[in-house]
Order: C-alpha cells, then sequence, then structure tokens
C-alpha cells in the first residue's frame, strides 16, 4: 500500500483526478505517513496556500488526504499525523491551519472549530445569456492578470479576515484542478469588461460550479449566464456548491440552500490568534 493507493481506496477518486493530484498538487504538500512495520498506516498531507489574512499575505496549510487504512483504524494515525504536521508548522511561523472535514465532530478534538458554511443554490427552469464567457486555457496573459485583479479587487473589498490570494499562479493551479474533473475556470465578460469568475466540474453526470466571484448586484445575471453555458436542457439543475458572492438572489427557478454542515474548519496556531469570528471565504477542491 502506497500513498496513491491508499488516497483511492479511501476516496474513490477517478483515476484522471488522482493522477494529476499525485503529478501536480502532493508535490507541493508536505506528507505526515504513520506505519506498522513496512506498511502504510495512514497519512495526511499539508497543502501551504497564499493566504490573505487580516490584509496581510502569508502562508496557511491546508490539510488533506487524511485517511488511515481500515486494519489500522482506532490506533491513532491520524491524530499522530496531524499533531505533527500542525506542530511543524506553527515551528515555521504559519498562524492557521485549516481543513474541509468530513465529520466536524473529528477534528474537534485536536483543536479545529468551524469558521464557514457555504450557501448553497439550485437554478431551475429558463435562463438568459447575459454575459460572454471566456475559459482560462484561451484567455491572454494580460486577460488572466485581469481576472487576478477583478477577483482581489473584490475579495479585499469584502471585509473577509481570509480568504485564498486568488493571484495569476492560484487561478492557474485551480483550471488545472478544474480540468481533471472535467471542468475549468471561466471569467464573464461584458463587452470588454471582466463581471465575474467561476469554477466548475463534472462529476457523475452532473455540473457543480464550486466558485463564484462578482458583484452581488449582478449576481442574478451571472447565475444565469453561467446555465446557459453549462445547461442546454430547459428545466435542468445546476447546483453552484456556494453562493457567497451571488448575493441575496431570489424568484423563479432559484432555491437557496444554507449548509448546516461546516465546509471548512479552522485552528489557530498561534496564541495570539482567534479564529472564532473570523470573516471567512475559502473554495477549494482538496
Amino acid at each position: 500500500m502506497n500513498h496513491r493507493k491508499l488516497w483511492k481506496e479511501i476516496f474513490g477518486d477517478t483515476d484522471k483526478y488522482v493522477d494529476y493530484y499525485f503529478s501536480e498538487k502532493a508535490k507541493r504538500s508536505k506528507i505526515y505517513s504513520r506505519y506498522e512495520g513496512d506498511e502504510l498506516a495512514g497519512m495526511a498531507f499539508f497543502t501551504p496556500y497564499d493566504m490573505i489574512y487580516r490584509g496581510e499575505l502569508c502562508s496557511c496549510p491546508y490539510i488533506v488526504g487524511v485517511a488511515t487504512r481500515k486494519e489500522s483504524r482506532g490506533r491513532g494515525h491520524m491524530r499522530k499525523n496531524i499533531e505533527r504536521g500542525l506542530d511543524e508548522f506553527q515551528e515555521a511561523g504559519a498562524r492557521l491551519a485549516f481543513l474541509s472535514p468530513a465529520d466536524e465532530q473529528i477534528y474537534r478534538p485536536l483543536g479545529f472549530l468551524p469558521v464557514y458554511y457555504r450557501r448553497q443554490i439550485e437554478v431551475y427552469g429558463n435562463k438568459k445569456k447575459w454575459y460572454e464567457m471566456l475559459s482560462f486555457s484561451n484567455m491572454s496573459k494580460e486577460e488572466q492578470r485581469e481576472l487576478e485583479r477583478f477577483s482581489c479587487d473584490l475579495l479585499a473589498a469584502s471585509s473577509l479576515d481570509l480568504y485564498m490570494n486568488h493571484s495569476t499562479e492560484y487561478l492557474v493551479q485551480l483550471h488545472e484542478e478544474m480540468k481533471a474533473l472535467d471542468g475549468e475556470v471561466v471569467a464573464l465578460w461584458d463587452g470588454g469588461k471582466i463581471c465575474g469568475m467561476a469554477a466548475y466540474t463534472w462529476e457523475e453526470g452532473a455540473y457543480e460550479v464550486t466558485e463564484v466571484i462578482c458583484d452581488p448586484r449582478d449576481g442574478r445575471k451571472v447565475i444565469e449566464s453561467l446555465c446557459t453555458r453549462l445547461d442546454e436542457e430547459v428545466g435542468k439543475k445546476i447546483t453552484i456548491l456556494d453562493g457567497y458572492f451571488l448575493g441575496e438572489v431570489s424568484g423563479e427557478g432559484i432555491r437557496i440552500i444554507q449548509s448546516e454542515k461546516p465546509y471548512i474548519m479552522a485552528k489557530a496556531l498561534n496564541m495570539n490568534e482567534e479564529v472564532t469570528g473570523l470573516r471567512i471565504y475559502i473554495n477549494d477542491i482538496t
């Protein structure tokens, strides 16, 4: 059993995505492992991300790929991997660590607290194409930099305490990850002006929009424009997993679901930090 096989066994991702992850993202991660003899028993991946925390650029680890093989569970492997990673990143100066929990009760004993709940939007019925859309793959370098400026400016203006730094480098990585899930990153254009960015996947016969950044006043037009790209069948459901920037959209064909399960949990690694009450916006697949 190696890390790739354990990942595939526990998470069930497609070979295409697992190939992408271990060829691209895993090499940017610090991997903590526990063995029983020569057999891999458990693992945890700590992936550093450039974050904006209270207006300052910093690096925080995103903890993913936390898994223990079935035969080795209940022996403390998960806790030891995570505690070791937290200690090392704390010593390196990281201020926070965060993760997306399968079950929040697993991580509460380790000091993680819920900090972000997604607002999901389901869209049905007729749609109108208000904006043109361009794949990140087809954007020029200047257009990609313009998408960076658009995203970062909206995030900075949103009074958030913590969010991913949407640099061009980050958008490139995000687009590659979406492609591994048969999706992409797109920019929405109104004439020569960007008015939105979105990332989506295609899994199990359905589109899921994982992230949308736009002026909330444009929310309805952005939703409808996205759906015209993703859905040529009238009445088919499109799921937007996170509607943070979409404003108070309502009306026929719109259903809003506030998640009761935290999408992000965080832990302060510095005694002077406190995660309770932080205004956070984080979307990422792994």
